[in-house]
């Protein structure tokens, strides 16, 4: 706040008092209801959810009675939809051209990038948790019509590390989306590189060593399983450090250049 002053001469000055930036759980708070505002986001949701859930049934009616194996059985749904949640939550704020009037209300463009990678990790968080709930219906009712007995244990420290993928996936398409500010691009370039190391990783020793280091699907095999070992930490960070450290920094330095129309 401003307040003035008048001297005994009549002289007007102005005198500044200390500026209120905005909480950063705010900024956090409305990049979360933002990806429930748009109508993009609500239909990627809803595909999610229903797709993990139409998932974990097929596996609990036809293979297993397991409840850990039923609710594993949502990974590829939530590796398929999240990461293109965490790009759009990104890419729209130029699409739509709304990044202006964020940017006015919070200039540290920083702040912004972060609080939307904070925001996907909490949605990624929540639906993985989601999934793990419904899990148990889904497999007591599968195991009742089959007549077989159900396997009610879960494994804690493997389950928190399934959410990690889920969530490093989640934060891979917002650093991609921040790095390109183009959705199509982003999702392009993250379902080709998929498919590409995958070619890689059949080339020969040299192609299989890289996929073993670089490619994020493979490097995380591990930590999806609960079964990470000294080994594994390496390719883990190489490949986090390609895909989601590296983009995003980038991101952070394109979007603070980046001229506002």
């Amino acid at each position: 706040m401003s307040s003035t002053t008048v001297t005994p001469a009549g002289e007007v000055r102005a005198e500044s008092g200390p500026s209120r930036t905005v909480p950063f759980t705010r900024v956090a708070a409305v990049e979360m209801r933002k990806l429930a505002d748009t109508r993009t986001a609500l239909v990627l949701l809803t595909l999610l959810v229903l797709s993990a859930v139409g998932a974990m049934i097929i596996n609990a009616a036809y293979f297993t009675q397991d409840v850990q194996d039923v609710a594993s059985s949502a990974a590829l749904t939530l590796g398929l939809f999240l990461p293109v949640l965490g790009i759009v939550s990104v890419t729209s704020e130029w699409s739509k051209r709304t990044a202006l009037t964020t940017f006015a209300l919070e200039p540290r463009r920083w702040r912004v990038l972060v609080a939307k990678a904070v925001a996907g990790t909490v949605v990624a968080v929540a639906t993985s948790a989601l999934m793990i709930v419904l899990a148990y219906p889904t497999t007591a009712v599968a195991a009742a019509v089959r007549g077989v007995e159900a396997d009610f244990t879960l494994d804690p420290v493997a389950l928190a590390a399934w959410t990690a993928v889920s969530v490093l996936f989640t934060l891979c398409g917002i650093a991609l989306g921040s790095m390109l500010l183009n959705a199509g691009a982003s999702i392009v370039v993250y379902f080709v590189a998929s498919i590409a190391w995958g070619f890689i990783g059949l080339t020969g020793d040299l192609g299989s060593t890289l996929a073993g280091w670089l490619d994020l699907n493979v490097t995380t095999v591990p930590l999806a399983g609960g079964e990470m070992s000294t080994d594994a930490v390496g390719p883990l960070l190489a490949s986090t450090g390609l895909w989601v450290a590296g983009p995003f920094l980038l991101g952070l330095l394109r979007v603070h250049r980046m001229e506002l129309r």
